[in-house]
């Protein structure tokens, strides 16, 4: 500070956040803009900045060390959004995931012990959280924004099945779900991914879905066309076959083996 002068702060907001702080200095007539991070968003959890999220990471490796299982369901689905984040996702995750492991690995000649995967078929490979927070691609903001536009939809059929006074069960297990917690809302046949890849196929390709400016994160990004919005919804409206499912069947790859879908916890 200069002397005894108080300088005045404020946040500076867009439409997904704080971006940064404004700062008037007395005697000045503008303002300066001091950049801070936007922060990020995995699955539904907003972060403060990439480091809160290697921290998560980091912390999962403390708990279960090296060798040990990822067993806690909140874990599990965090390492389970973290890895959708992957630019080789696909590649990564293969045949599908059954769970997450604590891994020792060597990199270039450098040994570090990390957060791998076990996959349906038992093949075990390790995958960079840093990797993970790199930019999304536009496919991937694409999918998050035609997620969040049937978001509604989505919790109407919760609301409707918790309303309903009929038990509770899961369209998968067939055993009931024990409270609203435990209730996701899942996609059936055809999956939220054939969904939206039919979608976008037939509306000119993920290049033809103009996004705003996002920074980091994308769990609450729109499409700027409002009008391709509405089809999409329609669309969904029409084919979608949304069913209850526990939260357990919902994170397992029972659902991901068919594509990422659209939960609810």
């Amino acid at each position: 500070m200069l002397g005894t002068e108080v300088w005045s702060f404020e946040e500076v907001t867009g439409k997904y956040g704080v971006f940064g702080l404004a700062v008037r200095i007395p005697g000045c007539l503008r303002r300066t803009e001091i950049p801070v991070p936007r922060g990020i968003t995995i699955g539904a959890t907003r972060y403060p900045t990439k480091e809160a999220v290697r921290n998560v990471c980091r912390g999962i490796v403390q708990r279960y060390g090296i060798g040990g299982d990822v067993t806690d369901p909140d874990d599990d689905a965090f390492c389970r959004d973290l890895l959708e984040c992957h630019p080789e996702y696909d590649l990564k995750r293969g045949a599908g995931v059954a769970h997450f492991r604590v891994i020792a690995h060597t990199d270039h000649g450098r040994r570090s012990v990390g957060i791998g995967l076990v996959r349906l078929d038992g093949e075990v490979a390790d995958f960079s959280w840093n990797a993970c927070l790199t930019p999304f691609s536009q496919r991937t903001q694409v999918l998050a924004a035609l997620r969040h536009a049937v978001a509604d939809q989505v919790a109407i059929s919760r609301n409707a099945a918790l309303s309903s006074g009929l038990p509770l069960v899961c369209s998968v297990t067939g055993t009931p779900i024990p409270s609203a917690t435990e209730l996701h809302i899942d996609h059936a046949a055809p999956t939220f991914l054939e969904l939206a890849e039919y979608f976008i196929a037939d509306n000119g390709g993920v290049d033809a879905f103009k996004l705003p400016d996002s920074g980091a994160g994308v769990s609450y990004i729109e499409l700027e066309d409002k009008e391709l919005e509405k089809r999409w919804q329609d669309h969904h409206q029409e084919r979608a076959v949304l069913r209850p499912v526990l939260k357990r069947v919902n994170l397992s790859d029972l659902r991901r083996a068919n594509g990422p879908g659209t939960t609810t916890p």
